[in-house]
């Protein structure tokens, strides 16, 4: 068993910044940029002003990396350095209290509790009021989502789906994005203190000692495993992080004057730790699979400078104890939790982050800061209630308001009517038209579902409409045509998935190593169904651009290539045909509506998120259209002409000639939206365009009647 007590001591702060703080016993342990002072009466280390220099690096990295400045484009990093930090407070004062016997779990989770809840707390609460004022229904129902899971500590795992990676443009309007590492500290805080109380009752101290390291190493190997088999999901994994935090764990652990070295090496050591983290933050094309090599760079990095700057032992300790950088260290968690939901309302409102917007996200992000300092964090610093209560209070409480919070807004679908009329004329028109299975049928492993039947009413379907979302987002186009041919479609379709025979999507979910197994299953699905009932028309439905890459191949080990790839999907579109047309069906292939151009609906909406007019003239003129070129892709020109020549009784079907004329789509149709997403248009829009067409061109479905 453990039986010295570890040792982290220096000289306490003096003057200003000490009096600011109104503490004695400073450092306690918090999520990233939330590592600062409790200063309670329990338990705790002496404090030591460079590590509050330390999170004042790591929270300006953070800031200016989320500002867009190029200065550090992987000041990301800062994270992980208040993760370090994290590990190595949290794992000193456990170990103190073990080691006076005075280390209670309630006690440690009571001070966790006060000490992060009122600020978070405080955020939730600004920006509910702020969303519901501004954030349009779908978007408010999934911000009090994220709010729900906020709360329950686990708003990692929520973003990790809800996002296609850390720092993408989906990621950039979610207010609450950033508690995704608060949720890992609190994860962290579940399983550190029952971990090291076992093992220090349990285990000898050489034994101890080697158990943590090997923890440590086994920590840093999974996360390492993780970068690479799922490196768009691994960010936000607290399976992927906390390596990071036992690192810091170590340099407690291992703290003894053995290893303690001279001022001249401790400077060099420290010298050269500072600048591996500022290297590593100045690098441009570290994110993909991050946490990687370079995480544990930073991490060692950082755990050097905390375990060297034991009793200022080096300049580099002086240095990051310079006034100026402990003041900001000490504003660090509330700069951190403010900061982001301040960029991303800007990024909601269409606000670019010019020289002038920069200077006024840096300036409120710091004002809210110390506002929250000096009203929240300071004055709730010491616990008030115990255990129980303050659980109660400060954790259940919160959590089932928001969970009730979001389920009544999901009912009400978001509550529409915090907008004015034009909005909710146009909320209501597009609600209308959304036949009520199409969502469902996405995904579907069969045609056995009723509800994936659209068209007219007849006792078989005669259509067969299959591929990927895009196919979906037709339902309403072909659907026009079925009941004017009093037709009835099977409406089947699976997400990027391309619905060709005999080939594979390689990794196209970006989510395994492997093949898309589900797509292929699905396909052939489809194709079976051909086989068997004999349709009259087969149609297929795709974003026919996403598979030009080098995803497609026909086994697992095949080389890839763009080239490669359009070649295989040349051979797998004429072997589909071949098969539709030995069926009796007639195929019919629908090509791509025109991709929502940027900016088109932040144009549309914006407006209304200040209470304007949706629907004006002026904002009509300003968004009801966007230019094309009338260019097509080269590569599937020549295939559909190709294809069309091979095939006569190939029917193709363009809904941009419908769309779009002179050089220019429509982005608005009745006054209505067109997209829903970058890619997908309304229900709206796929049955207006239908009318359009059948009005302009007849309808192409009646020529094997």
């Amino acid at each position: 068993m453990l039986n010295r007590p570890v040792e982290v001591s220096s000289k306490p702060l003096r003057g200003l910044l000490f009096k600011l703080r109104g503490a004695k016993n400073l450092h306690e342990p918090l999520s990233p940029a939330a590592t600062v002072a409790t200063g309670d009466r329990k338990p705790s280390i002496e404090y030591r002003a460079d590590i509050d220099g330390l999170r004042a690096i790591a929270v300006l990295l953070v800031l200016i990396f989320h500002g867009g400045l190029t200065l550090f484009p992987s000041g990301f990093i800062g994270v992980d350095i208040f993760f370090v930090i994290s590990g190595y407070l949290t794992t000193a004062i456990i170990m103190k209290s073990l080691n006076n016997g005075t280390f209670t779990f309630s006690g440690f989770y009571t001070r966790r509790i006060w000490r992060l809840q009122p600020a978070v707390i405080a955020l939730l609460a600004v920006t509910l009021i702020v969303t519901t004022l501004l954030y349009l229904p779908d978007d408010y129902v999934d911000f009090l989502k994220s709010e729900k899971y906020t709360s329950l500590i686990i708003s990692n795992q929520y973003f990790s789906k809800v996002t296609t990676g850390y720092a993408t443009p989906d990621a950039a309007s979610l207010p609450l994005l950033h508690t995704w590492s608060l949720a890992i500290e609190w994860q962290w805080y579940l399983a550190l203190p029952l971990g090291l109380w076992l093992l220090y009752r349990y285990l000898a101290k050489s034994l101890f000692k080697a158990v943590v390291l090997g923890l440590t190493l086994a920590a840093m190997a999974l996360a390492l495993y993780l970068s690479y088999s799922v490196p768009d999901k691994n960010y936000y994994f607290f399976t992927a992080r906390i390596f990071e935090l036992m690192i810091g764990s170590c340099a407690v652990i291992f703290s003894t004057d053995t290893f303690r070295l001279n001022r001249l090496s401790a400077t060099l050591v420290c010298a050269f730790s500072l600048a591996t983290i500022l290297y590593c933050a100045t690098l441009a094309d570290i994110l993909p699979g991050f946490p990687r090599y370079h995480a544990i760079a930073v991490c060692l990095a950082t755990a050097a400078l905390l375990f060297q700057g034991i009793g200022d032992a080096s300049f580099t300790s002086k240095l990051l104890a310079f006034k100026p950088l402990v003041f900001i260290g000490t504003l660090s968690y509330s700069l951190y939790l403010w900061h982001w939901p301040i960029l991303a309302l800007m990024n909601y409102m269409g606000i670019t982050l010019t020289a002038p917007a920069t200077v006024v996200y840096f300036v409120s992000t710091f004002v809210m800061a110390w506002l929250c300092y000096v009203l929240i964090e300071n004055r709730f610093r010491k616990a008030r209630l115990g255990f129980a209560k303050t659980l109660v209070v400060l954790m259940i409480l919160p959590e089932i308001g928001l969970s009730l919070l979001h389920a009544a807004s999901v009912r009400q679908e978001g509550w529409p009517n915090r907008f004015n009329e034009g909005y909710n004329n146009v909320f209501n028109g597009l609600k209308a038209s959304v036949p009520a299975t199409r969502e469902g049928c996405l995904g579907v492993s069969d045609g056995a579902d009723p509800g994936c039947i659209a068209g007219a009413a007849q006792a078989a379907p005669q259509i067969l409409l299959m591929g990927d979302s895009f196919s979906n987002h037709y339902w309403g186009f072909v659907e026009t045509l079925a009941r004017d041919a009093n037709l009835a479609v099977l409406t089947q379709g699976y997400p990027a998935c391309l619905a060709l025979p005999g080939i594979y999507l390689y990794d196209v979910s970006k989510y395994t190593n492997g093949l898309y197994q589900k797509c292929h299953n699905a396909t052939q699905r489809y194709y079976d169904l051909i086989a068997k009932k004999h349709f009259k028309y087969v149609i297929v439905g795709q974003f026919w651009e996403a598979y030009l890459k080098d995803d497609i191949v026909t086994k697992l080990d095949d080389p890839r290539s763009p080239e490669l790839s359009q070649q295989r999907l040349g051979t797998a579109i004429r072997k589909a045909l071949d098969i539709i047309v030995e069926s009796g069906a007639t195929p019919v292939f629908l090509e791509n509506t025109l991709p929502m151009p940027a900016g088109i609906n932040t144009c549309l909406l914006h407006q209304v998120k200040l209470r304007g007019l949706m629907g004006s003239a002026e904002q009509s003129s300003l968004c009801a259209t966007a230019p094309w070129s009338g260019a097509k892709e080269p590569v599937l020109e020549r295939l559909f002409n190709d294809l069309k020549t091979e095939y006569p009784g190939l029917i193709v079907i363009d809904p941009k000639i419908v769309q779009c004329k002179d050089n220019a789509c429509m982005t608005t149709v009745d006054g209505l939206p067109v997209y829903r997403d970058i890619g997908h248009i309304t229900d709206y829009a796929s049955y207006k365009f239908g009318e359009m067409y059948l009005r302009r061109f007849g309808n192409p479905l009646k020529v094997a009647q």
